[in-house]
């Protein structure tokens, strides 16, 4: 009577372990075929990833050798010809950078839903594994609570396989419970990886801003050719004449600009400071760069430096605003198509800029707050204000210290 009680029970369970095995294999099959479906969607984006990067690749030599031809071309003498060159191999290469960064935030996209499967995948196995071990348990239960009247009844029967029994139980339990922290800590890993997709695609957000920016510079470079050819009407000497009236035009503004900045400084000292502001902010809505400072890409570079940043997406007659409190140092404005500007000294020795004005709001010897309206924005080749060499509309912005170019955007938020 007392072997055929003790041989029940082990039955029993045994019987509870296979069904667990059978349980958990039922489970494993399903997260099998789920995994197997999971694995061939990410596969299958890896490949595209690849596809990409090796596209991008081959743009990357492109626009090396677009700027090795750009190096040799900007080196030689300055005539009509080699700026019309010039001209047409940046336009090619800023043809290659949009194309690139299209691809560049493409493969970012790629990644993310790539980082979104395998997070995916994982929260399942985690289910899976969950649903395992809560079973596990349960069974586990139900034989502790047989425990303390079995051991009064193996004293004299076979204790050995009971304790087998259990201990492989538990060693289930264990190790089920090992893969579920694994797999939760996977699970953090990637949630992780998509954070850091997520910031990196909010990169490429900016980027694709510069991508517009891009596209701004290359209808502003073909439009520059274009008044280039009108003006010179394809004579070499017309080209060397306004080649020399831009020069001269630069060097008197740039002496202008540090003669004022100096007067004012001396004029301000007798008068108080200029109320002080958090930092700069941006003169107009547009975040958009058509030109950076001291751009190498810059058409006329050749010529001289861009010591200022070209904001596009800003239409002729775009309100302007003071991007510091202020004191007007210089408005030049001849209400014709010569070069127009305005002049403004801030504290701490910085000075701000703003060209290819249309039509200035203040005078000189005037005290402006941030963000005031001081002008309209300007730049349309052959519009009031906008020099000569000007590409399109656009506002010029530069930042001074102590009279030096500096990159502004290393001032603005």
């Amino acid at each position: 009577m007392f072997n055929y009680k003790i041989k029940s029970i082990i039955f029993l369970v045994l019987t509870g372990f296979l069904f667990l095995l059978n349980f958990s294999s039922c489970k494993a099959t399903d997260l099998i075929n789920t995994a197997n479906t999971t694995d061939s969607e990410v596969l299958k984006l890896t490949q595209e990833i690849k596809d990409y990067q090796a596209k991008l690749d081959d743009l990357q030599k492109q626009q090396q050798a677009y700027d090795n031809s750009l190096k040799i071309k900007r080196q030689e003498i300055n005539n009509l010809s080699n700026q019309i060159s010039i001209l047409n191999n940046t336009a090619s290469k800023l043809q290659v950078e949009i194309q690139a960064t299209e691809l560049e935030i493409n493969k970012t996209q790629l990644e993310k839903q790539q980082i979104q499967l395998n997070i995916k995948q994982t929260e399942q196995k985690i289910s899976a594994q969950k649903s395992e071990v809560g079973e596990m348990l349960r069974n586990l239960d139900q034989q502790e609570r047989q425990k303390n009247y079995l051991e009064v009844l193996v004293v004299k029967g076979d204790i050995g396989s009971f304790f087998k029994t259990i201990n492989e139980f538990q060693t289930l339990e264990n190790t089920l419970n090992t893969k579920l922290a694994a797999l939760a800590n996977l699970k953090k890993q990637l949630e992780t990886q998509y954070d850091n997709s997520a910031e990196r695609e909010q990169q490429l957000n900016k980027l694709a801003d510069q991508m517009s920016g891009q596209n701004a510079k290359l209808a502003d470079d073909k439009q520059a050719q274009i008044q280039l050819l009108s003006k010179t009407k394809g004579q070499e000497a017309n080209f060397q004449k306004l080649l020399n009236e831009a020069k001269a035009e630069q060097a008197a503004i740039n002496a202008d600009i540090q003669n004022l900045e100096i007067q004012a400084r001396k004029k301000l000292a007798s008068h108080g400071q200029i109320p002080s502001d958090q930092g700069f902010i941006w003169p107009v809505s547009s975040r958009t760069i058509s030109t950076y400072f001291h751009d190498p890409d810059y058409p006329y570079r050749n010529i001289m430096e861009h010591p200022a940043i070209d904001i596009a997406k800003t239409p002729q007659g775009t309100p302007v605003r003071a991007a510091e409190s202020g004191y007007v140092a210089r408005v030049k404005f001849d209400g014709n198509t010569s070069y127009a500007y305005i002049l403004l000294v801030h504290n701490n020795g910085l000075s701000t800029v703003y060209g290819h004005i249309s039509k200035p709001y203040i005078k000189e010897d005037d005290f402006v707050v941030q963000g005031e309206v001081i002008a309209l924005s300007g730049g349309m080749p052959g519009g009031i204000g906008s020099g000569n060499l000007t590409t399109g509309p656009h506002l010029h912005f530069e930042i001074r210290n102590n009279g030096i170019p500096v990159d502004p955007l290393k001032y603005l938020p």
